[in-house]
């Protein structure tokens, strides 16, 4: 054991081989001790590079191994500063600046802590996801830096969440902007103690809660000194914020314990219809409701019977050509002065009224469903102009071939389908915050 510790410090790759072959399995008895200075940890103490990657590359394991002080091999480099070692360790495996040491603090809390920008850099460029990770504290890297001053690291850290473009990075950047430490304090509470005006302003442009509360009740506002800084003062209530009752915290307690609106109790079964089906089902209705949407949208533009092709007097010929070349009697004959207008529909006034009905109604439901059907997010409220569009198109193509669809008929099928678009979005709007505020709630 002795001996391959030498060797790590010295960075002597012949002798890591000459206590391997006197000893074949001592890398796997290191590995068996749950806390350890394995020789990487000295490797990457003394910025032995050579020999490190060497080591990583014959046990991987040891770079996630914590040493009997709570320190990864990264966190040694970084403590003893050795910038190189800490990049070639990138290189080799980005998430290992998300390996949480001692009180839950990773590579980057340490470099946010120095303000080596330098490092922080390259680390938010390879790994994005690591400003998720949390001390035992509850406090995030955006803590960190404010709880240090340390305020170009901080602005950092925020460019990082707002150019983030990982799965699930828009969500996170709210969460994490929001979050509360053990004290349930965000980092505006911390900025605010600080008097750190210009991170206020960043973070209100950010969209933090500025009147969130924490473990006393107490916001942003009621944070202020006795000295109250004037500027900060001014930018939160520009922001519209407001000050708490110290006597009441609002928690998951009264949460749970709240009564849910109609709407809510909506809202929960969608989600819980949803999450129930699984991915193969999803697209199986996808498909099934795509089909029945061009079926019906293609029988709204080539209606049964066709359409007249030319313009005749009713009292002049009682049959006309229709569209798919066959010959067709207009049943509702009215006076002379009625006319048959080419592009209109052939169909009688009855039939048609119980074919539009039905046809409309199965179109705006299907539409409706695949909207429901399509994943959660953002980008699903992209699609509400298009469907809508979409709808509009086909209720003016039949308003077109129509001469029995009055204009008031048509306003009253109009608003229909925009209040099922408006109450469809309203739906989709609180699934979305739902999924984005559980995680704050539960804070």
């Amino acid at each position: 054991m002795d001996e391959i510790l030498a060797a790590a410090q010295e960075g002597d790759i012949d002798k890591l081989y000459d206590t391997i072959q006197k000893e074949p399995y001592i890398l796997d008895m290191i590995d068996d001790v749950p806390f350890i200075d394995t020789p990487l940890h000295v490797a990457a103490y003394h910025g032995m590079i050579p020999f490190a990657m060497e080591i990583m590359r014959l046990k991987p394991s040891f770079a996630l191994k914590l040493n009997h002080a709570g320190f990864s091999p990264m966190h040694l480099a970084l403590h003893n500063g050795k910038t190189e070692m800490v990049l070639r360790f990138l290189n080799c495996k980005r998430d290992l600046v998300r390996v949480q040491g001692r009180e839950g603090k990773s590579p980057l809390h340490h470099v946010v802590e120095q303000e080596d920008l330098h490092l922080l850099t390259q680390f938010l460029l390879s790994c994005p996801s690591s400003i998720q990770d949390v001390t035992i504290h509850g406090e995030t890297a955006l803590h960190i830096a404010l709880k240090n001053e340390k305020l170009q690291a901080f602005e950092f850290l925020v460019g990082g969440l707002q150019r983030a473009c990982y799965k699930g990075s828009h969500i996170q950047e709210k969460v994490i902007i929001n979050w509360k430490n053990e004290k349930g304090e965000t980092a505006l509470h911390v900025a605010t103690t600080k008097n750190q005006p210009q991170v206020v302003r960043l973070l209100i442009e950010c969209g933090i809660d500025v009147n969130a509360k924490n473990s006393g009740g107490l916001t942003a506002l009621d944070m202020l000194g006795p000295h109250d800084n004037t500027e900060v003062k001014e930018i939160l209530l520009h922001a519209k914020a407001k000050r708490g009752d110290p006597q009441v915290s609002y928690s998951i307690d009264y949460h749970l314990a709240s009564k849910i609106s109609f709407i809510k109790r909506r809202v929960i079964y969608l989600i819980r219809l949803k999450k129930n089906l699984n991915a193969d089902t999803l697209s199986l209705l996808l498909v099934v409701a795509a089909l029945i949407l061009t079926s019906t949208y293609q029988s709204g533009l080539s209606p049964p019977g066709g359409v007249w092709q030319e313009d005749k007097p009713n009292n002049t010929s009682r049959a006309s050509t229709s569209t798919n070349g066959t010959s067709s009697i207009n049943d509702d004959q009215g006076s002379s002065e009625a006319v048959q207008k080419a592009g209109t529909i052939v169909m009688s006034h009855k039939a048609f009224k119980f074919f539009f009905t039905i046809n409309s109604l199965t179109l705006l439901s299907t539409t409706l469903v695949i909207f429901f059907l399509l994943p959660s997010g953002q980008m699903n409220f992209l699609l509400v102009l298009p469907l809508y569009l979409f709808s509009l198109c086909y209720m003016i193509s039949w308003k077109t071939i129509s001469p029995h669809l009055s204009h008031y008929v048509f306003v009253i099928w109009l608003m229909l389908y925009s209040l099922a678009f408006i109450w469809l979005c309203v739906q989709r709007y609180l699934i979305l915050k739902i999924d984005q505020n559980r995680e704050v709630v539960v804070r």
